[in-house]
């Protein structure tokens, strides 16, 4: 057997679940199984390219504590894209297998924000491929750094020892936004959210009531770099100390809005500017000030990543290992945050060809106000609001997007949403029928990501118990997505109920 044929029939015994994969919660356990069985067998012309992925998946499975900050940049660098790339155009020459088109680019970010307070961009433009994994119906990020202390490097926004950051802004016209603190080992720190936000004199919280006219729509937080206080103030973060105990130097800060007003695109972060920031030192004295500014000025081309990935039709351990079942772990399940969200459950699920063509999913669907046509702090919802979205793990790409008040309902207030290919969604999987199609990409397979708002509402935290513990409350019970394979064929002769 030549180098070629021993490595295909390695990757077609992966594909076909015929190998025994290591796998945990920690998603990196898996991929970097996968990785080293295909290493082991890997001709000359990709050794090096799969090890480069090998190491990349072992790194990121392995690392612990401020070692993280040594991770990211790694799994962001663009070059990843030409590693996998070769790797599919290998495995496409000498095995066969092709998903989709061929190209891929090892690119760059063309442009930058304009605000030097908020140095970091995120939207569908930038951080649309992997490792990221935004949700693209209309969510925007920007970001900034802060170092506590002396000494602070390049990059970051220095903070006197005992120091205080104070944001000054407005409230988004959106479904949700909220100041997102991580602390050096990118763990989350206490979120500041749109409703417990007290307005500044003179104006009124439009995520707890509607705005008188002559009313403004102004708020005030801040991070304080202390301890947390037996008595702390309202709309503040005490950043001092991090989540599992010692002196935090450094903080990263994300000021993240989703469900714009104005649609998700082109990207905006709900018609306001991003808010001011002033540094103050322990004593009160400002040290520095950053105004507010216009995030995306009219006429001019906001941030966007040129990098692109191919394909690559290595398999997604999960498909087999962990198939129709759900996790509400957060960023790859790894032991630390990465500056995942504490605000949003994630619920998510494998699909895969393997097991069916066509992906089906059945719940009861969560009441929420339907923005901006229905105000947040509309009365009697379930919920602040969900979306579904599909991904490729190798591509890092969200390939679709719905939002909660896209997804219709049959006369019970069930959905149905089905995943396929574009060759294999079922003529009967339309909206007129009842059912929110999502594309599944030009992927082996991928994961199905519910993200719902807010994970502290008392129906998300009987969800995730329900799912995590299976104790399942008799009341939040329909609400818990079940998630099926069936064939093409058999969806469009039954419905939902062939995959049931």
């Amino acid at each position: 057997m030549t180098p070629h044929e021993r490595f295909e029939e390695r990757l077609r015994e992966l594909i076909n679940g015929e190998r025994e994969v290591e796998w945990d919660f920690n998603e990196f356990v898996g991929h970097a199984d996968v990785v080293r069985q295909l290493l082991e067998v890997a001709p000359d012309e990709i050794r090096d390219d799969l090890e480069f992925l090998h190491k990349l998946m072992a790194d990121a499975r392995d690392t612990t504590g401020q070692a993280v900050l040594g991770i990211f940049p790694r799994l962001t660098d663009p070059e990843l894209a030409g590693v996998e790339g070769r790797i599919s155009d290998y495995i496409a020459e000498h095995c066969g297998i092709r998903y989709g088109k061929p190209e891929y680019v090892v690119g760059r970010t063309i442009g930058e924000s304009r605000c030097p307070g908020w140095p970091g961009v995120g939207t569908p433009l930038t951080n649309n491929r992997f490792p990221y994994l935004i949700d693209t119906s209309a969510s925007n990020y920007f970001s900034n750094r802060f170092w506590h202390g002396d000494g602070a490097p390049p990059g970051f926004i220095p903070v006197p020892e005992g120091g205080r950051v104070v944001f000054h802004g407005e409230y988004p016209h959106c479904r949700y936004f909220a100041f997102h603190p991580s602390d050096m080992d990118t763990n989350n720190l206490d979120t500041i959210v749109d409703v417990d936000i007290d307005p500044d004199e003179g104006s009124v919280n439009p995520f707890r009531e509607a705005v008188p006219e002559g009313k403004g729509r102004r708020f005030t937080a801040q991070l304080v770099f202390t301890e947390k206080p037996e008595n702390p103030e309202p709309n503040t973060c005490y950043a001092g100390v991090k989540v599992n105990g010692g002196r935090n130097p450094a903080v990263f800060c994300i000021f993240r809005t989703t469900g714009s007003d104005f649609g998700a695109m082109p990207p905006n972060i709900g018609g306001v500017n991003v808010p001011a920031i002033t540094v103050y030192d322990a004593h009160g004295n400002q040290t520095l000030h950053y105004e507010e500014m216009e995030p995306h000025p009219e006429g001019s081309e906001p941030p966007y990543e040129t990098t692109h990935f191919a394909p690559l039709p290595i398999p997604d351990h999960r498909g087999l290992c962990w198939p129709e079942k759900y996790s509400t772990k957060s960023n790859w399940g790894l032991p630390y945050d990465i500056l995942a969200s504490k605000d949003i459950l994630y619920l998510v699920t494998p699909y895969t060809d393997r097991l069916g063509d066509v992906h089906v999913t059945r719940g009861k669907k969560f009441t929420a106000p339907d923005t901006p046509r229905e105000p947040i702090h509309t009365p009697g919802k379930d919920i602040r609001g969900f979306t579904v979205t599909t991904y490729n793990f190798w591509a890092g790409i969200c390939e679709d997007a719905v939002i909660d008040a896209d997804i219709p309902v049959d006369e019970n207030g069930y959905y149905t949403i089905v995943v396929s290919t574009k060759a294999n969604r079922p003529a009967n999987a339309t909206r007129e029928n009842g059912v929110a199609w999502l594309d599944w990409g030009d992927y082996l397979d991928g994961q199905l990501t519910f993200r719902m708002l807010l994970a502290r509402e008392e129906n998300l935290t009987k969800l995730k118990r329900a799912i995590d513990e299976g104790e399942v409350d008799e009341d939040i019970a329909p609400y818990v997505p079940q998630s099926r394979h069936c064939s093409k064929e058999a969806f469009e002769e039954k419905g939902w109920k062939a995959a049931f």
